[in-house]
């Protein structure tokens, strides 16, 4: 197969050289203004960059450019018949995906949303405990998430990233509305909710470096959802209570603690918290979706409904 990246950031480079070592890819088409693109990579002969897209012909197309962007890329693409691969967020606002339904539905391409931590083997578990009812009814829910932004991308200046930058579609809700997906796909979707968003700090950015989401689900149960681009010593973790015990997992710490009656469960195997693997099982997720015709495990209705969780409802 042949497949196009737009885009050439750190979570571009990160699929072109996924891309690359694929055995299932000949060539990777790259679109980009950044001359240092490839730099440190070995391309294995596979690559070619372009300053248009105009022509371009490729299986699918990886776009990983600033989140502002995603939607006319996108647009342009689907016309063009290849299926998309969209890096996660679908886009910083709702604007034209209005648009992008009608051309995927007509032009019948399939869209996947990179969201990779729902490729997070222990994420798989977690959800297999909570269908089994271990811990019984769900009563609230913890989800917590903390990066200091310039920590985030080493070897570049926060301020010039588009994380930075409200109008290049930056903003800490956006930048990791990872734990939106995955609470959805640990409980669906809540019935109603609240946010709140901050800029409590002194970082040189024009967006949001703090939000909050309370989460509402029919049962009654509550999730909430903190995200921040300040705490220095990074945090992703999500705490479960329910009526029969207690799920606590630290996704950077590599453990999940489950405590109920029948005692005390710890789980520490390295393999199911193994992150750089996720970002490779999703591009083979989507590859296969692209061959087969299968749904994606995260398609644009999906990524529709977490910018929505975004904003009060």
């Amino acid at each position: 197969m042949k497949a196009l990246v737009a885009g050439c950031g750190s979570i571009g480079r990160r699929h072109i050289s996924n891309l690359i070592a694929s055995d299932r890819i000949e060539q990777v088409i790259i679109y980009t203004q950044n001359k240092d693109c490839l730099k440190g990579l070995d391309d294995r002969g596979k690559t070619v960059s372009v300053c248009s897209l105009a022509g371009v012909k490729a299986d699918f197309a990886v776009i990983a450019n600033d989140t502002s962007k995603h939607i006319d890329t996108a647009l342009e693409l689907a016309d063009c018949g290849m299926d998309l691969f969209i890096e996660k967020p679908l886009s910083h606002n709702l604007d034209k995906v209005d648009l992008l339904i009608d051309k995927s539905e007509k032009k019948r391409t399939k869209i996947l949303i990179g969201y990779n931590l729902r490729f997070l083997g222990i994420m798989d578990y977690i959800k297999d405990q909570l269908e089994n009812k271990l811990l019984g009814g769900l009563y609230f829910a913890k989800i917590e998430v903390g990066q200091y932004l310039p920590f985030w991308r080493k070897g570049t200046d926060y301020r010039e990233s588009y994380s930075a930058s409200r109008e290049r579609g930056g903003g800490v809700a956006l930048d990791l509305s990872h734990e939106l997906d995955y609470m959805r796909f640990l409980f669906n979707g809540p019935v109603s909710w609240k946010v709140t968003r901050s800029k409590a700090g002194s970082l040189e950015i024009d967006t949001d470096d703090i939000f909050e989401g309370l989460y509402l689900y029919e049962s009654g149960f509550i999730c909430n959802v903190h995200m921040d681009c300040l705490q220095e010593h990074a945090k992703r973790s999500i705490r479960i209570e329910g009526s029969r015990g207690s799920l606590f997992c630290d996704f950077i710490g590599k453990e999940l603690t489950v405590s109920s009656g029948s005692g005390k469960t710890v789980i520490n195997d390295a393999g199911l918290f193994d992150l750089n693997d996720t970002y490779r099982k999703e591009l083979d997720h989507f590859m296969d979706v692209v061959e087969k015709g299968t749904k994606p495990a995260i398609d644009l209705q999906d990524g529709i409904a977490i910018l929505k969780l975004i904003e009060d409802r």
